[in-house]
């Protein structure tokens, strides 16, 4: 069965792809239907090309065992839906019922009465949670960025409407004494408040639908995750912008009716109150600008940490080159290629890749560089407890990898033709076959860490390293590992894993081939197609990129969280500094008698400009404040995500709150200058 994507790119969505025979593996299988389009199977964030017979799978793995068929071999997943009317409880004990007598009571028991073997039945989308909790934490922080920016302008909406509220107070003064009734007044203010909230909402569908297309381009390159604008997404939006908006016009709107009639009906009544009322420092107005500069400081210092992250993973020393590197993946076994047919291959391969014009050198290994997978092993060091058994990475390597990769060798030598000979001796074991305790020990070159966790005092050069002890008392323990050289330390997973012991082995299996060139890699990557083609076409190369490129991706779901953030919060910035603009000019507009009177008795202009600017200033200080004080608890959250910074980091706080306030002197600048423009003899008329 192949999946919708698969078929359109492989047989271009014909209909005569169904009944056609492909090979996997070299066996035939014959298509049978295609799935249909957006489903790529029922585990998130995981995407298949095709699914088969789950009987076909050991004929399919060349490391299929007999072991891997009992029923002690714990990797099958089970789905099951509930029949109608069934709940989660009676189906987890229905099952748990089943599986316990089949473990209890069945050919081959495998618990005790004791052990009170059962089930847990939890649902599908908590047991298949795939990549979902690699993304999870990424969306929560866009979710937090979004809502301080929902809530910066729902506050800046009340303040301008609270504004309005007190310029129409001779309005609804007039309305009420000719009998209009307050839940009218009431009615027609939220009446306002909904139009304007349905064609902010209405606008900002129209741009999610112009934008979101390019944004889940940038959030899922992949194709792991297939989001999508649907009547669900629509229907949230829509909601939240129309209650948000009404919620936050309530306020203004009972204030507006608090109004005593008769001073407001009295021309020039409304300027001394307002005068009055401008002087107090915990008005309504104040408040709401103080609330929306300390949600603009939360959100500009996530951004701040989430930008200092991304620089610090991009700056971090990962130990090797990772320029002009061209990484790919072969593995033979699965083209019929057994033991030490396969380290044949692959050093013949390493020879012809290298006379390619432009390769400067050709290495391999088990696994890529930063590619997020790694081998880990248990280890035994000898005179210390056998119930010691310190863990550590190693990685099988082949020739001239060190050299390939700019690793430098500090002490020691490289790896020999000898050892990779005893390597391809070791492959061609069965994979269950008991260790020979007569065998030589295979040499090993390991990191500084590894010297400095395990021998921090003594040459570690030829010291031995202890295989542990078989589970099964009658296997003999291993021959181990001596160490005949010591190579820098690199990364090796990760960016964000912090460097462990590793020791590196002769390789002479499945490998990714690293091809160091002098320009651009991936201009290669035809002539190395097409000579791995005339080597054998049954040899299917994958995950082709650059290091350049597995390093970006290591960093993908950072970077693209850091950009949306930063843009977040310089919206919240531009948000609030609109908030504080508002605040002041209608405060300007209120005072313009008071600013006459006293450019009358002889104030300066940089005295207006004072008055104006200082109010401004100590409104954006005081949110500065508690906004630092919000974001320490607030990002804290994001401690996980951050990466060699700390959710306190001064830095930061005193970066972003330094932004603020420069923002916020130009939104306050401009208001001041208006009100210095005010004429004496036209502010005195005033009303």
């Amino acid at each position: 069965m192949l999946s919708y994507g698969y078929w359109k790119s492989a047989f271009g969505g014909s209909p005569d792809a169904v009944g056609r025979t492909i090979r996997l593996n070299g066996l035939p299988f014959i298509i049978i239907g295609v799935a249909e389009r957006g489903f790529s199977g029922p585990t998130p964030g995981r995407h298949y090309d095709l699914w088969l017979p789950l009987s076909a799978r050991p004929r399919l793995s060349q490391r299929w065992t007999p072991k891997d068929d009992d029923a002690g071999s714990w990797w099958l997943v089970i789905v099951g839906r509930r029949k109608p009317g069934v709940s989660a409880k009676q189906t987890e004990a229905a099952v748990s019922l089943l599986f316990r007598n089949e473990t209890l009571h069945g050919e081959k028991p495998f618990f005790a009465p004791a052990d009170e073997p059962g089930i847990n039945a939890v649902p599908a989308q908590e047991g298949l949670e795939g990549g979902r909790t690699r993304v999870l934490q990424p969306l929560y922080i866009l979710m937090l960025a979004v809502a301080l920016v929902l809530l910066i302008a729902c506050a800046n909406i009340a303040g301008l409407l609270l504004a309005r509220a007190a310029g129409r107070s001779r309005e609804i003064a007039v309305r009420l004494v000719l009998g209009a009734k307050r839940a009218r007044l009431v009615s027609q203010l939220l009446v306002e408040s909904f139009l304007l909230s349905f064609m902010g909402g209405a606008l900002g569908l129209l741009l999610a639908l112009w934008s979101a297309r390019g944004l889940m381009v940038l959030a899922n390159n992949d194709g792991a995750f297939t989001p999508h604008l649907d009547w669900r997404v629509l229907a949230f939006t829509a909601a939240t912008a129309i209650l948000t908006g009404l919620f936050f016009s309530l306020i203004p709107a009972f204030r507006s009716l608090r109004v005593d009639l008769t001073p407001a009906l009295k021309a020039g009544a409304g300027t001394s109150a307002a005068t009055a009322s401008g002087t107090k420092w915990y008005s309504l107005g104040n408040i709401l600008v103080v609330a929306q500069v300390s949600l603009a400081v939360v959100a500009l210092v996530t951004a701040g940490l989430l930008v200092r992250t991304l620089s610090n993973l991009k700056n971090v020393t990962i130990g090797f080159d990772t320029n002009n590197v061209l990484i790919f993946g072969l593995e033979p076994s699965l083209a019929g290629y057994k033991g030490p047919q396969v380290d044949t291959l692959n050093r013949d391969l390493q020879e012809q890749f290298a006379a390619l014009p432009g390769v400067q050198s050709v290495s391999y290994s088990a696994v890529a560089l930063l590619t997020g997978s790694e081998i880990g092993t248990d280890i035994h060091l000898p005179g210390t407890p056998e119930n010691e058994r310190p863990g550590c990475d190693y990685m099988p390597v082949g020739p001239r990898f060190f050299q390939t990769m700019v690793i430098p060798l500090r002490e020691g030598s490289d790896f020999t033709a000898a050892d990779f000979a005893a390597a391809a001796a070791r492959s061609a074991r069965a994979l269950n076959a008991p260790s020979d305790p007569a065998a030589a020990p295979a040499s090993v070159i390991v990191n500084e860490t590894f010297v400095r966790v395990f021998f921090p005092h003594t040459n570690p050069l030829g010291r031995h390293i202890e295989e542990i002890l078989p589970d099964d008392p009658k296997n003999p323990r291993g021959p181990g590992w001596e160490i005949i050289g010591v190579a820098g330390d690199t990364k090796y997973d990760s960016l964000r894993r912090k460097i462990v012991p590793i020791m590196y082995m002769a390789n002479a299996g499945n490998a990714f081939f690293a091809v160091r060139t002098a320009g651009d890699p991936l201009q290669l990557v035809p002539a190395i197609r097409d000579m791995v083609n005339r080597k054998d076409s049954n040899l299917a190369m994958f995950r082709i990129a650059t290091e350049s490129q597995q390093i970006d991706n290591q960093v993908s779901v950072e970077q693209l969280i850091a950009r949306l953030a930063t843009f977040f919060g310089l919206l919240a910035l531009v948000l609030a500094c609109i908030g504080l603009y508002g605040l002041l000019s209608y405060e300007v507009t209120r005072r313009t008698r008071e600013i006459g009177i006293r450019m009358a008795i002889g104030a300066q202009r940089s005295n207006v400009i004072r008055l104006v600017v200082v109010q401004g200033i100590v409104l954006a200080a005081v949110g500065a404040v508690v906004g630092i004080s919000a974001s320490l608890g607030v990002n804290r959250l994001l401690k996980t995500a951050l990466y060699g910074v700390t959710p306190g980091d001064p830095v930061t706080l005193a970066f972003c709150a330094g932004v603020l306030l420069v923002v916020a002197l130009a939104a306050c600048y401009l208001p001041a200058r208006r009100a210095t423009k005010v004429d004496p003899l036209v502010a005195l008329r005033y009303e």
